[in-house]
Parts: C-alpha cells; sequence; structure tokens
C-alpha cells in the first residue's frame, strides 16, 4: 500500500497536467455564440478536481497499517453497495412516477448508507482492476529502479454523476468537430433550449450524457451495476493510461485519432472488466435490481439498423443531400422508438460522438474492424495495448495489422 501512495505522490502532477490539458482543450476554443450559448452551463472541472483529486489518497493513508478484509468481506461490502444503489434507483423512478413523498425518507436512507460505503468500494474495485493490468503487463517502472514495476497511472475513480456534453457537428458531413463540457441537473427546456441556439449558427448540436469521464480520479456514475461499473473504470483508466503514449497526448489531433483512441480503450475497457469479473466474481442475485416483468423481445435488429442508417446518412450528405438525410434520421428515430428503442434525437452531431467508438453500429468507420482484428491476432490484451499506445495514424495501425499477420504466418 505504501508504494502506491509514494507513486502517486510522485505523480499527482503530471496527471494534474494530464487533467488540464484536456480541460483547456474541451472548452470549446475561443468565444463565438456556441461558446456563449454554452457558457451559462459549463461543467466546473477545476472545481471538481479541487474536491476529489486527494480524496481517494487520504483514504489510503488514513488505512495505511490495516490488516485489509478478505475477498468473502469485499465482497459482502460489493453486494450491499450495488443492491443499494440498484434500491435508489427503482425509488427515484416510482417518486417520478407517483409522487409519493413517503418514498423520500427511505429512498434518502438507502443513498446515505451507499455514500458511506464508497471510499471502501472504490479502493476494493481500484484493487481488482489493478491486479488485473498488472498481470497484463501494463505497468512502468521509475528511473534507476527498474525491478520495481507498478501500474501507473495508479488507479483512481470516484463515484459520481457525470458531466453531460455539447456536441457540435457540421451539417454537411459527420465530424466530432467540438464538445464542451456542461453541468449536471439541466432541465430537458435547458438541454433543448441550448441545442436551439447552437443549430442556430448552421451546426448539427446535441447535449448526450456520458458513462464516464477520464478526469483524474475518473468519475464513474454512482448508481450503475457492477459489470458497468468495472468497465467504465477500466475505460477511463485506459484513457488516462495512453495519455502518456502518443495515441493518448494527441487525441484531441483530430477525429482518426480520437477515433483511435476511444475504439481502443472500447476493446480494453471490455476484456479488462471481463477479466476481473472471472477472477471475482459476484453473485448477481445478491446485487443486482429486481428482475423486470416479461418483456416482448424487439422485432428489430437495433445494431443493424443503425450501421444502415449511418452508411445511409453518409452517403445522402456526401451527394449534399442535407435536408433529405436529416429527414431519414428523423424518420429511423420514429421507427426506433415504436419499436422499444427510444432515442431523444439522431442528427449528424448523434453519429459524430458515437461514431467515435469504432466497433459500435453508429460507426461506419473501418478502423472498428481492423482494430478488432488486430486484438484478435495479439496473443494478450497487454501485447494489444502496448502495441497500439505509439501509434498516430490509421496508417501504422495498418502496418501494425500487416506486420501481426506476417508474424503469424512466417514459420518459427
Amino acid at each position: 500500500m505504501s508504494w502506491r501512495i509514494a507513486v502517486a505522490i510522485a505523480s499527482l502532477l503530471l496527471l494534474l497536467t494530464a487533467v488540464a490539458s484536456a480541460f483547456v482543450l474541451l472548452r470549446g476554443g475561443p468565444s463565438d455564440p456556441i461558446s456563449k450559448a454554452a457558457d451559462p452551463f459549463r461543467y466546473d472541472l477545476a472545481g471538481w478536481e479541487i474536491r476529489h483529486v486527494l480524496n481517494r489518497w487520504l483514504y489510503e493513508i488514513g488505512h495505511l497499517f490495516d490488516d485489509g478484509p478478505s475477498v468473502e468481506e469485499e465482497n459482502e461490502t460489493l453486494q450491499r453497495y450495488f443492491a443499494l444503489a440498484a434500491d435508489v434507483v427503482s425509488l427515484e423512478q416510482q417518486l417520478a412516477e407517483t409522487e409519493d413523498e413517503s418514498l423520500r425518507s427511505t429512498m434518502e436512507g438507502q443513498r446515505e448508507e451507499q455514500q458511506q460505503l464508497e471510499n471502501k468500494v472504490e479502493a476494493i474495485l481500484e484493487k481488482r482492476v489493478s491486479s488485473v493490468v498488472e498481470d497484463e503487463g501494463l505497468t512502468t517502472s521509475l528511473p534507476l529502479f527498474s525491478s520495481v514495476r507498478f501500474v501507473f497511472p495508479p488507479l483512481d475513480f470516484e463515484f459520481d454523476q457525470p458531466p453531460r456534453v455539447l456536441v457540435i457537428s457540421p451539417r454537411e458531413r459527420i465530424s466530432h468537430d467540438r464538445a464542451i463540457l456542461l453541468r449536471r441537473g439541466l432541465t430537458t427546456e435547458q438541454v433543448v433550449a441550448l441545442e436551439e441556439e447552437t443549430a442556430a449558427t448552421g451546426v448539427s448540436s446535441l447535449v448526450v450524457s456520458i458513462s464516464g469521464i477520464a478526469t483524474y480520479p475518473s468519475t464513474v456514475p454512482e448508481h450503475a451495476g457492477y459489470e458497468d461499473v468495472l468497465e467504465t473504470v477500466a475505460h477511463e483508466w485506459l484513457h488516462q493510461y495512453l495519455f502518456f503514449h502518443p495515441l493518448g497526448s494527441h487525441f484531441f489531433d483530430n477525429d482518426t485519432l480520437r477515433t483511435l483512441n476511444e475504439t481502443v480503450a472500447n476493446i480494453g475497457g471490455r476484456e479488462i472488466a471481463g477479466l476481473v469479473r472471472q477472477r471475482f466474481p459476484l453473485p448477481q442475485s445478491d446485487y443486482v435490481a429486481p428482475a423486470d416483468e416479461a418483456r416482448e423481445e424487439p422485432h428489430i435488429d437495433f445494431r443493424a439498423e443503425m450501421h444502415e442508417l449511418r452508411l445511409e446518412v453518409d452517403r445522402l450528405l456526401s451527394e449534399g443531400e442535407i435536408e433529405e438525410a436529416e429527414a431519414l434520421m428523423e424518420k429511423k428515430r420514429e421507427f426506433l422508438a415504436e419499436n422499444g428503442f427510444y432515442i431523444r434525437k439522431i442528427n449528424q452531431a448523434y453519429f459524430a460522438f458515437h461514431g467515435l467508438y469504432a466497433d459500435t453500429p453508429a460507426s461506419s468507420n473501418p478502423i472498428g474492424p481492423k482494430m478488432l482484428e488486430l486484438r484478435r491476432l495479439n496473443p494478450s490484451l497487454g501485447d494489444f495495448i502496448r502495441s497500439v499506445a505509439d501509434i498516430t495514424s490509421e496508417e501504422e495501425l495498418d502496418r501494425l495489422l500487416a506486420e501481426r499477420v506476417v508474424e503469424i504466418l512466417t514459420p518459427p
């Protein structure tokens, strides 16, 4: 435990530099109509850092000489925490639907108990994810002490409600031109008004919710389940890890680098989470929300529908048919809603944001299949991450993939 604290203190300035750099780039550039429209709703990232950056390490120092709980005790803590998270979500929904104020005191009591467990749960999950990351060889060493290897950046996250993001794309093509962090708790009316005001400048605009953000510590939703939390923690840590390599340090250079980075984090985050679940299984019956009532199976393939839509929108925009593309997206949104898949708005900004994750149906980018194939051809997740961490273009990804194919086909 002590070496972990020492590493954290030694690296803190580097990590804060990373956060500060990202903050500057996410602010949206010079003052213009879009920036001015977003200014009243901006997320106070600096304030969040001040409140949270030392929280985890103060907790660790306070428990430096503890023997630590057993795996069974850790699981009991996790089970209780995630059961409370599910209950809080359920009670919030019931309160919103019925306006039964008698539920509020119960909900607040469970939320308070959940918050009391947060530091313990964060420490347990950080340790578990770190153990898998370390086994994959994603470690570093201090100068002159090459035999001492450790996970860097140290795993550190906080349960909280992530900010929202205002995404801007041109209307004539799908491109992630700008992203501005917005504070939490915006009303539907404020979101719609901001989208309309920014769209009036001639762009495609959308306010999206995000599942986490790679601040340091990273921000992870407080009411998600065990599997989702693990995946988000791993995904955001990979962004932090990549920041200290060419792929991450050039994240904001262009759409291609953002897509490469997000796709690696998606693939790696899922796999790390899966490895943690295998090593530290948590019985589902003890921590998930009560089973939903039987639902009718969907009659459509959402992934196929979205991918087909993306390809057709790309075609229409390439031919200058902007209004036709926008009408098609709205028609598809209505069709999806009729079939049980509700999306508030589908436009160019929607695809610009979700298309950064090239292994998803919202993307038409060949980077996704290439990255998945490179992972398949690498003997381990660690080998895959280390190989892509130094690339800065799709051409370098192609080269890596070709080299890997040659290595496999060449007899020993």
